[in-house]
């Protein structure tokens, strides 16, 4: 009951700064000049077992829709693309396991309208890894805790290729939040407008790294749609300016 309490405090966090997650998309997301039109659907899972030292278990996190990756050795420059993005962690009582991001069909990730189910069933290869830090594009600041940060490629610890089942299953949307907000610097400017929703959620997985079948309430499915509607060109001074 408490990490479900968490859960659902957790989602209505996430919907809040979304919000906020918007405006610094808009300014520094690499969208060209114009209107973008965007639907997304993401999902989250953390999965342990064992008591009174490091258990074995996994996070994953899916985001279909808008993603923002940007090269080890960029200067801050991130391209925006549609597909779908998983994030993994794996972690061992022995002290293996790692982390990477990666990039599958979208036929291997799917959400229902009302956010009361989801599943993930994919195989994660070596040659499906992000091509450099990989983050939701719209609402960074929200996302589960590993997309937060994004993860860099290639991880230490995990093999070439890893089998993952999930699926979530609750009782529907728990919050909605709708919101706008703009950003103007120099001559650039940027205006969206955005619907979000959480549900908390059980889940169930397994991992081909590990042998246990897993299940938690710390689980939780989303989703928004809007638009943002750019005009000129950020200059390279203007994310200063959102710090």
């Amino acid at each position: 009951m408490f990490i479900r309490r968490l859960v659902l405090v957790f989602s209505i966090v996430v919907c809040g700064s979304l919000a906020l997650a918007a405006a610094a998309f808009a300014a520094g997301g690499g969208l060209p000049p114009g209107q973008t039109i965007f639907s997304e659907t993401s999902a989250n899972a953390f999965f342990g077992t064992g008591k009174g030292g490091t258990p074995n278990g996994f996070f994953v996190f899916v985001n279909q829709g808008l993603n923002s990756f940007e090269p080890e050795n960029s200067t801050g420059t991130a391209t925006v693309t549609r597909n779908t993005m998983v994030q993994l962690q794996v972690f061992t009582a022995n002290g293996g396991g790692g982390a990477a991001c990666y990039v599958i069909p979208d036929s291997d990730f799917a959400v229902s309208r009302n956010l009361q189910s989801a599943s993930l069933h994919t195989t994660l290869t070596t040659a499906k890894m992000c091509k450099g830090k990989g983050a939701p594009a719209i609402g960074k600041t929200g996302a589960a805790p590993l997309a937060a940060n994004g993860v860099l490629p290639p991880s230490a610890g995990l093999p070439a290729s890893i089998r993952v089942d999930v699926t979530w299953t609750g009782t529907g949307v728990t919050s909605t939040r709708r919101d706008r907000a703009n950003f103007e610097c120099l001559d650039y400017s940027s205006d969206s407008s955005l619907t979000l929703r959480s549900a908390v959620s059980d889940a169930a997985g397994t991992i081909s790294m590990l042998t246990d079948s897993f299940t938690s309430p710390a689980a939780a499915v989303g989703s928004s749609d809007g638009t943002i509607d750019v005009s000129g060109s950020l200059s390279p001074t203007c994310p200063l300016l959102l710090g």
